[in-house]
């Protein structure tokens, strides 16, 4: 891929990003609210194409973080999107710019963002281990944890016959392994031990651990009839 095709590639990327959060957060239509919006569009497009032309072999993941963001919850309106591009574009700053000394663009033209969620870290830019994650898990954008004083629910609350909800985000699934993993770089044990839960607390709800000793028991797996094998062994 040419350098130019590369641009021109993570520009449709950011235009796609930018549409994205537009169309699932951009929900008042007021005038003074859609001035507000495009002025905030503007500034997150600036912002983005800087980086991208400041750091092009991070532009990709860049992006990734930001959709996983948006994915999980931490972007949840136009605000929170150009708090996390802000912060992220003084990331890049803080840690990237020295190794390109003489540089005098400026990234941090958006408000500053609350600072609790620092601690969650924007896996994908190198490597931002945060404690309270497994390190034996592997690293995907986007991975995140809340603090452990928030959980999303009482643990005791989060476990039902049909659905288990993460303490993290609030979502709810049938089987939490593959979700922790995944979107939260958290082993079942590490996420047992950070919530302070017990050794048996289940990573699969009740129906589905059902289900799935049902269709175990229907085409015989677990099973082994040693009789069967023997009988053959006397047979020969």
């Amino acid at each position: 891929m040419t350098l130019q095709s590369a641009s021109t590639f993570i520009e449709k990327g950011i235009g796609r990003l930018l549409s994205r959060f537009q169309q699932e957060f951009s929900s008042s239509q007021t005038l003074s609210d859609i001035v507000g919006q495009a002025d905030r569009l503007r500034v997150m497009t600036e912002t983005l194409l800087a980086l991208s032309q400041h750091y092009p072999e991070r532009a990709g993941a860049i992006l990734n973080v930001l959709s996983g963001l948006a994915d999980v919850g931490i972007i949840h309106d136009m605000a929170s999107a150009a708090d996390e591009i802000a912060a992220l574009a003084r990331k890049m700053e803080a840690g990237l710019v020295s190794e390109k000394e003489g540089s005098n663009q400026s990234f941090t033209g958006l408000p500053a963002r609350l600072p609790q969620q620092e601690s969650y870290g924007m896996s994908g830019l190198g490597s931002h281990f945060v404690q309270g994650m497994s390190p034996e898990v592997k690293e995907k954008p986007g991975q995140w944890i809340a603090d452990r004083s928030e959980p999303y629910c009482a643990p005791e609350d989060s476990v039902f016959s049909d659905e288990i909800i993460c303490l993290h985000c609030g979502g709810s699934f049938s089987m939490l392994k593959r979700h922790i993993e995944r979107q939260h770089r958290q082993s079942p044990d590490g996420y047992r031990v950070y919530w302070g839960l017990s050794p048996d607390y289940p990573m699969a709800c009740e129906s589905y651990s059902t289900m799935k000793k049902l269709e175990a028991s229907r085409t015989g797996l677990g099973h082994y009839d040693r009789g069967k094998k023997g009988r053959s062994r006397i047979k020969a």
